[in-house]
């Protein structure tokens, strides 16, 4: 009788480990999503995402994803053959234009912790920084310089941000000191990377820190990351691009392109007689090939 009492017992251990395994395999799954650009961004959301879609008057059209805070998404964006992942994601937003339905999803705005934890140590926070940077070196994201901007030295990179809040050398890793230093001088950190038709705009943000029982500092930061096409971001700066004729569309490129040098020109002047660098080796991308 025992035996079979323990016969009994182990089958149903058993069972109990297989169903704890899928139901931690499906909850992965249903946090572990891969997001792209274009049409295959608008299955994507239409295969993850029960929020209605928000549709504005003929204008542009919201996707969405949220995701309770006791389990937080882990999502991977899909940039042509490379990919960004994000962790401790509570919220996205994929944006289709009205006018330009064909091509999908043209801006996908993430919403993220930078660590797991509400509150962790400093070095944590730091520790969190450097992986996310490591990554977008490792994957060749490359500070990008609208045409209209100065394009400032590296070498006045933390000067620049003292009065901006943008890093414009991704490639120098902050040490914890400067780390440290560029959160008092500002609340947030910024940086405007390219890789293959998209632009993304990153933004660390430092939020109230609280005191332990013991007396330890814990602090707590957000991440944002605003990923847009190319070809949206330039469009939007020509006026009824979406009615022109492929040569129309062209010379109003090469148009703003020659405005944009104008301005530039301008703007490094005034940089230079505030004692700054000017990094005359830098070239804008060519972006013409995603524009068109």
């Amino acid at each position: 009788m025992m035996g079979k009492f323990n016969r009994l017992w182990l089958i149903l251990t058993l069972l109990l480990s297989l169903c704890a395994c899928h139901l931690n395999e499906k909850t992965n799954m249903n946090h572990d999503y891969t997001l792209h650009f274009g049409m295959q961004g608008i299955q994507d959301f239409a295969k993850y995402s029960k929020t209605p879609v928000d549709q504005q008057a003929g204008i542009m059209s919201f996707y969405s994803l949220d995701f309770p805070v006791k389990t937080l998404g882990k999502v991977t964006v899909v940039n042509g053959e490379d990919t960004m992942v994000l962790d401790n994601v509570f919220a996205v937003m994929g944006t289709q234009m009205f006018d330009d339905l064909k091509y999908g999803i043209q801006i996908l705005d993430i919403d993220a912790g930078l660590n797991k934890e509400e509150f962790v140590t400093p070095e944590q926070a730091y520790q969190a920084y450097v992986n996310i940077m490591h990554q977008l070196n490792e994957k060749g994201w490359k500070n990008y310089v609208y045409p209209f901007e100065p394009r400032i030295a590296k070498e006045d990179n933390l000067k620049y941000f003292a009065n901006s809040s943008n890093i414009i050398d991704p490639t120098h890793i902050l040490s914890f000191e400067e780390w440290q230093w560029c959160f008092k001088k500002k609340y947030s950190l910024f940086y405007r990377l390219y890789r293959n038709g998209i632009l993304t705009d990153l933004t660390i943000s430092k939020k109230p820190s609280r005191e332990t029982a013991d007396h330890q500092i814990q602090e707590q930061y957000m991440l944002r990351c605003s990923f847009q096409t190319i070809r949206y971001d330039e469009r939007n700066t020509i006026s009824n691009s979406d009615k022109m004729t492929p040569a129309e569309l062209e010379q109003a490129f090469k148009k703003n392109r020659d405005e944009d040098k104008k301005l530039r020109a301008g703007e490094e002047e005034k940089f230079k007689a505030k004692g700054y660098r000017i990094d005359t080796e830098y070239q804008n991308p060519d972006v013409w090939q995603y524009v068109k």
